[in-house]
């Protein structure tokens, strides 16, 4: 197994005898090995403005078979970074090293995840993100692990609001039978991050066959996927190597909400009403006047 000081080892040993656009390649996996972990040769191309045959070559002119092997060696190094547990001694290390209270330095902390937020996320992206769920017929969320939040947030929402939904969140083969029922006129919401999951990658490429549009909400799989989704909302969570914060997802998810609504506000707002006239009527609103008894007198 090899460790990152040994990779960055490598680069250095090797970087003169590189070409230019080969140094190019190596100065960025210096500093973002985690963020191309998972890209494919194509989109390393792409980045570099080069062909994949120069990605090729670079692989193997820093000492590895082809570009498989530099990016399962890639994969290994971003787990070793980005494991749960150590992601929680960094931060918890950082929050020691200083000084003032815990809820301020977690308050600020988020406050910068989202400023960045506000210049990661390009307006364009995210008006493509709500048209196309305005003009689906139906919404299928997507989510697992701690993106199953966001995908069940969504679910209770938008049916609140009167778009139709659906839920992907069961895990291995069970998906499948979710997806069974995903339709041309459908769209997808997806939110996944830092690993392209089996389940992930299902979803978007059963939406894509059958012409389906497809949202992806995520913060590392932005270049290793952008050709598989049409619209990607780049929610950034913080470094890979720490503690992950949910804010900045769910600020991007919230405002997808309220754009649906906004674009709808009489069929939003009669769906919200007739919701809090069931819970008057079968006394499970605790503001309502009525209990079950008098609902069925």
């Amino acid at each position: 197994m090899e460790s990152l000081e040994r990779f960055r080892q490598r680069l250095e040993d090797r970087f003169p005898g590189l070409t230019k656009s080969q140094q190019r390649i190596a100065s960025y996996l210096l500093d973002n090995y985690d963020e191309a972990a998972f890209l494919p040769a194509a989109a390393m191309a792409e980045r570099f403005s080069v062909s994949e045959a120069t990605v090729v070559r670079f692989a193997r002119a820093i000492g590895y078979n082809g570009y498989p092997e530099l990016r399962r060696v890639l994969q290994e190094l971003f787990r070793q970074k980005a494991n749960p547990a150590a992601r929680l001694r960094r931060k918890l290390d950082d929050l020691k090293g200083d000084q003032r209270h815990l809820l301020t330095k977690v308050g600020e902390m988020e406050v910068q995840y989202l400023t960045e937020m506000l210049h990661g996320v390009r307006p364009a992206d995210f008006d493509r993100a709500v048209e196309i769920l305005l003009k689906a017929r139906r919404v299928f969320v997507f989510g697992m692990g701690p993106a199953r939040i966001l995908a069940d947030l969504a679910k209770i929402r938008l049916q609140r609001f009167g778009v139709p939904v659906r839920s992907l969140t069961s895990s291995g083969r069970d998906v499948l039978e979710e997806l069974m029922l995903l339709q041309r006129d459908d769209a997808v919401l997806a939110a996944g991050f830092l690993r392209a999951t089996p389940e992930l990658v299902a979803v978007l490429a059963h939406a894509r066959s059958l012409g389906c549009r497809t949202v992806l909400l995520t913060d590392t799989l932005g270049l290793a996927l952008k050709n598989r989704a049409d619209a990607v909302l780049a929610a950034r969570r913080g470094p890979v190597s720490t503690f992950h914060s949910m804010t900045v997802p769910m600020t991007i998810l919230n405002a997808l909400i309220l754009a649906v609504a906004m674009a709808r506000p009489k069929q939003s707002l009669d769906s919200i009403n007739r919701l809090q006239e069931l819970r008057a009527a079968y006394g499970l609103d605790v503001l309502g006047t009525r209990g079950p008894k008098q609902a069925l007198e």
